[in-house]
């Protein structure tokens, strides 16, 4: 139910309350999380329980591949490596509305796609929305979502102390502010809401420069992120299905910590 982000700000709204998280596993795969959390509250009573407490950072659980995915893709003779520097370069290409993946660290857990498994592209064109879904074979009602430095986050987004925590894993919606509604339509929900994903340079660096050289670039200091998949099928995690997301088709580039790839 709270993988419902209309509802979970509707909670925000409708009810008395100080700060509103949702875990990022809130599907089948956080049962496992909620069992071990019914054996510690059992084994260690009420008190230690929450004095133990404390906030998640990040859901990078998965495997890290970054020691073969550059090998992956540039041992391909169907693709190429775009000398200079990795973040520079992926945000010339989403600025000029190429459409990218990252493959960077260890693979999010949960649903939503955080960053190390994404496909990023330029919030600033509407049609976007359209030639992406053709390409993910996705259909109009399924949205895309941003993502924003936290430095830039208040002035985006009606973002306060109630939501703020859950913003860093998209995990509720929140209202675009009047003056950045045209300018990133791409994001923007028909009730004029949006769900972002705020995110500071600590946790995923490549993430973050991307997104600072492209607001270098545009003045925007947003970009779409959206799972790195095509519609009903998982997302993707090892590199062999990265390499063969691009010779698909699927996206322009492909950019991970040591380069950039494109197709020959």
């Amino acid at each position: 139910m709270f993988a419902n982000v209309r509802l979970n700000r509707k909670l925000c709204e409708e009810n008395d309350i100080k700060e509103i998280f949702v875990y990022p596993g809130m599907g089948d795969e956080g049962i496992v999380v909620g069992g071990a959390l019914q054996y510690l509250l059992q084994r260690d009573g009420i008190r230690n329980f929450i004095e133990n407490r404390y906030r998640l950072d990040n859901v990078y659980f998965g495997k890290d591949y970054t020691d073969c995915i550059d090998t992956e893709l540039n041992n391909n003779q169907s693709t190429k490596l775009i000398k200079g520097n990795p973040s520079t370069l992926a945000a010339e290409m989403l600025a000029s509305n190429k459409i990218g993946a990252i493959f960077t660290g260890r693979m999010e857990f949960g649903p939503r796609a955080l960053g190390a498994r994404s496909i990023l592209a330029n919030p600033g064109d509407a049609s976007l929305n359209n030639s992406l879904n053709k390409r993910l074979n996705r259909t109009e009602f399924m949205p895309f979502a941003p993502y924003v430095m936290e430095e830039d986050a208040e002035d985006i987004f009606e973002i306060n102390d109630i939501n703020r925590y859950a913003c860093r894993f998209m995990t509720i919606t929140v209202k675009v502010r009047d003056h950045w509604k045209e300018r990133i339509p791409a994001v923007v929900h028909v009730d004029n809401t949006a769900r972002p994903q705020v995110i500071n340079g600590k946790n995923n660096p490549l993430y973050s420069s991307i997104l600072k050289e492209f607001k270098e670039l545009t003045g925007i200091p947003v970009l779409v992120n959206t799972s790195f998949n095509a519609h009903e099928e998982p997302i993707i995690n090892r590199p062999e299905e990265c390499l063969q997301a691009l010779l698909n088709e699927r996206i322009d580039f492909v950019v991970t910590n040591n380069g950039l790839y494109q197709r020959k």
